[in-house]
C-alpha cells in the first residue's frame, strides 16, 4: 500500500526576480540614508540645542560667596569681618545609598549617626545641610571620604575681632549672613554685597568638571567706617563693667561722645555676649542699653531746669534760694535733700545737687519753656541713628503738668530717658549752647550742622558752675581728674515700681561730664543701674566709670594737662567712697 506523506513536498526555490532584489536594496539604503542624515541633522544642525538640553540635565547653578563688608573703627581696626569657611551638603537620594559610611562622616562631624540622619532627612530630596559653616580644614578632611552624595560650599561666617565689648552695639549676623541686630541690621543693605553663581558640570563628590559659560562674580559690600575708637570702648567696657561687678548692679551702659562733631566714640552696655558663640545669644543680653533702656534720670536734668529759668528770665543768674528745711511740701509730696543747708544760689544748687532748690527753680518757670528746653535737647525723640530697639523715651506733653509733676520734671522726675539722649543734651552744653544729632559714622568732611538750643552765655554760666561739682564737696568730685578741669552732673533716681509708686531700694545711679570744662571736646554719660552693694549714688557708682574712661580719652587726643591744675588736684590725691558719701545727693525722696 502506498503511503502518502502529512507533508507537502518541497517546492523548488525560485530565484529573487531582479527588480524585487533592486527594491529591497534600495529600500534598505534608503533607511540607512535617512538614518544618517538625521544623525548628520542632530549632530549639525541641532546639536548645540541637544547638546544644551541634555547638559541642563546634569547642570548646577552654584553660588559664589559674597563677601560682607567690614565693619571698622575710626582708624581701620577691624569690629566685625568676613573669614572663609566650608559648608556640607548631600544629595539625600545618592547619600542614602552610602549609609556604611555614614559612621566616618559622624565621627568627623563630631555628632551621633542619628544626629546624621535627622539632618540628612531634614532638608529637601536633591539637597539638605549636614555641617554649616566648619573650618576648610575640618571640611576638606572629610570632603577626602570621596562619598558619593556629599559636598561642600564655600561660604563666609562672620567674626567680631573686639568680642563682647562692642556686641549690642555691632550686633551680629544669622548662619546666612544676614544682619538681625545692631549696625549689622541697621546697615545691612550697605554691608550686604551682590551674590554671584557659576553654572557647569561636577562629579559625584561635588567637584567642578567644566563650567557651562562665563561666571557671574560675586560683588562685595562695602566697608562701614564707624566713628568707635575701639580703644577707648574697650576702657569704657571694663570700667563699666568693673562698677556693675563691684556694686553687683543689674546692668550699665555708657556713651562717650566727640562735644564738637557729635561723633559717638564708645557705647558699651554690661553684661553682653560673645558675638563669636552663637550659643551664647541671649535677649536679655544683646540689647543695647546705650539706647533701649529708658530711666527716670533724677538730678542730671537741673541744668536744664536752670538754663530754660534763665533764658526766660524766671530767675537771674545771681538768684537765690532758701533750702533750709526739710520738708519743701508741694502739693501731697514732701521734696527734700540730704544734706540740709541755707541759702543757694545756682552754683551751690547744681554743687550740692539740691532738689528743694531745683523744685523752686521750676516752679518760677512756665512750663511750656521747660518742656521746649527738654525737648529741643533731644528728649522725647529718637536720635536718628536707626538703632533697632532705640527708645524715644517719655516728655509729656506740658499742658498736662500739675504743680507737682512741675516740681519733679525739675530734678528728673516724670520723664525718662536713655543714656545716649543725656550724652548728647549734655555736649549741647559743651558746644556753647548747640546740639548736634549723635552720629556713629566717621565723616572727616562731614558738615556739623547743629540747633541752638540756649545762649551762648547760659552754656558758660552752666559748664563754669557744672564744674564745682566735680570739686572738694561737690557731689561729683570722685569724677575729677589730675590736670583738667572737668564739669558734670550726678543723678540718683528711685526706680519706679510700675504701679505708680517707688522701690525705696531701687535706685539708677548716673553721672554726665564734659572735660576740659573750659574748652570742651569730650562728653560722656555714665548709668548704673540697680545697684544693690555700698553706697549707692550716682557720685559714687558712675562717676568713677567717667573718671577712668574721660582720663584715657583725654590721653588719646592729645589733650594736654593744666599744669596749673596738677598743682591742684595734688592736694586732694586720696578720694575715697567714704568722702564721697558725705556729699551725695539723695534720690529725691520728693516722691514720697
Amino acid at each position: 500500500m502506498t503511503r502518502t506523506s502529512a507533508y507537502p513536498a518541497k517546492i523548488p526555490a525560485r530565484p529573487l526576480p531582479a527588480w524585487r532584489a533592486t527594491a529591497v536594496w534600495a529600500t534598505v539604503t534608503l533607511a540607512f540614508a535617512a538614518v544618517m542624515a538625521q544623525a548628520w541633522r542632530a549632530q549639525v544642525e541641532h546639536g548645540p540645542f541637544l547638546r544644551d538640553q541634555g547638559a541642563q540635565r546634569y547642570l548646577r547653578h552654584f553660588p559664589l560667596p559674597v563677601q560682607r563688608g567690614p565693619i571698622v573703627d575710626r582708624d581701620g581696626k577691624p569690629l566685625a569681618l568676613s573669614v572663609p569657611v566650608k559648608t556640607l551638603w548631600v544629595d539625600p537620594q545618592v547619600f542614602t545609598h552610602q549609609e556604611n559610611q555614614w559612621p566616618l562622616v559622624a565621627s568627623a562631624l563630631g555628632i551621633s549617626v542619628n544626629e546624621l540622619d535627622a539632618r540628612v532627612h531634614a532638608g529637601g530630596s536633591h539637597f539638605a545641610f549636614i555641617a554649616r559653616q566648619i573650618s576648610p580644614e575640618r571640611a576638606e578632611k572629610i570632603s577626602a571620604l570621596h562619598i558619593s552624595g556629599l559636598h561642600s560650599l564655600n561660604e563666609n561666617r562672620r567674626y567680631y575681632p573686639a568680642g563682647s565689648i562692642a556686641a549690642p552695639l555691632i550686633g551680629f549676623t544669622n548662619v546666612d549672613g544676614k544682619g538681625i541686630e545692631g549696625l549689622e541690621l541697621t546697615y545691612n543693605q550697605w554691608l550686604t554685597g551682590k551674590a554671584g553663581e557659576e553654572t557647569g558640570l561636577r562629579d559625584n563628590y561635588g567637584h567642578p568638571l567644566s563650567l557651562h559659560g562665563p561666571a557671574h562674580s560675586a560683588q562685595p559690600g562695602k566697608v562701614l567706617t564707624l566713628s568707635i575708637d575701639r580703644n577707648l570702648q574697650y576702657v569704657a567696657y571694663t570700667a563699666l563693667a568693673s562698677a556693675v561687678q563691684r556694686f553687683q548692679a543689674r546692668s550699665g551702659a555708657a556713651v562717650l561722645m566727640n562735644a564738637r562733631t557729635g561723633e559717638v566714640l564708645a557705647m558699651v552696655s554690661y553684661p553682653a555676649f560673645n558675638p563669636n558663640n552663637r550659643h551664647d545669644y541671649q535677649a536679655g543680653l544683646y540689647n543695647n542699653r546705650a539706647v533701649a533702656d529708658t530711666f527716670e534720670p533724677g538730678s542730671v536734668m537741673k541744668p536744664f531746669t536752670i538754663a530754660a529759668a534763665l533764658d526766660d528770665n524766671s530767675i537771674q543768674p545771681d538768684s537765690t534760694f532758701n533750702v533750709n528745711t526739710n520738708c519743701f511740701r508741694v502739693a501731697r509730696f514732701c521734696i527734700q535733700d540730704d544734706v540740709r543747708h541755707n541759702n543757694l544760689d545756682l552754683a551751690q544748687v547744681l554743687k550740692y545737687s539740691s532738689n528743694i532748690g531745683a523744685a523752686k527753680i521750676s516752679l518760677r518757670t512756665p512750663p511750656a519753656d521747660l518742656f521746649q528746653m527738654l525737648h529741643q535737647a533731644g528728649f522725647g525723640q529718637d536720635s536718628g541713628l536707626g538703632l533697632p530697639g532705640e527708645s524715644p523715651g517719655t516728655l509729656p506733653a506740658w499742658q498736662g503738668w500739675d504743680i507737682a509733676r512741675r516740681a519733679a520734671m525739675a530734678y528728673g522726675y516724670g520723664l525718662s530717658v536713655t543714656p545716649l539722649q543725656l550724652a548728647a543734651a549734655y555736649a549741647a552744653i559743651a558746644n556753647q549752647g548747640v546740639y548736634i544729632a549723635p552720629t556713629l559714622i566717621r565723616q572727616d568732611t562731614r558738615s556739623v550742622n547743629g540747633v541752638r538750643i540756649m545762649p551762648a552765655s547760659t552754656a558758660a554760666r552752666l559748664s563754669r558752675w557744672l564744674s564745682g561739682v566735680t570739686s572738694p564737696g561737690g557731689t561729683g568730685f570722685l569724677a575729677s581728674i589730675p590736670g583738667y578741669r572737668v564739669a558734670g552732673k550726678t543723678g540718683t533716681s528711685i526706680m519706679a515700681n510700675g504701679k505708680g509708686g517707688f522701690h525705696k531700694n531701687q535706685v539708677n545711679t548716673s553721672f554726665v561730664g564734659f572735660a576740659p570744662a573750659q574748652d570742651p571736646r569730650l562728653v560722656m554719660a555714665v548709668v548704673v543701674r540697680a545697684p544693690t552693694q555700698g553706697w549707692r549714688y550716682g557720685g559714687v557708682v558712675a562717676a568713677p566709670v567717667f573718671r577712668v574712661t574721660m582720663a584715657a580719652a583725654l590721653q588719646s587726643m592729645g589733650i594736654q594737662p593744666d599744669p596749673g591744675l596738677l598743682k591742684t588736684t595734688a592736694e586732694y590725691p586720696y578720694r575715697t567712697v567714704t568722702e564721697a558719701q558725705q556729699w551725695a545727693e539723695g534720690a529725691g525722696d520728693a516722691a514720697h
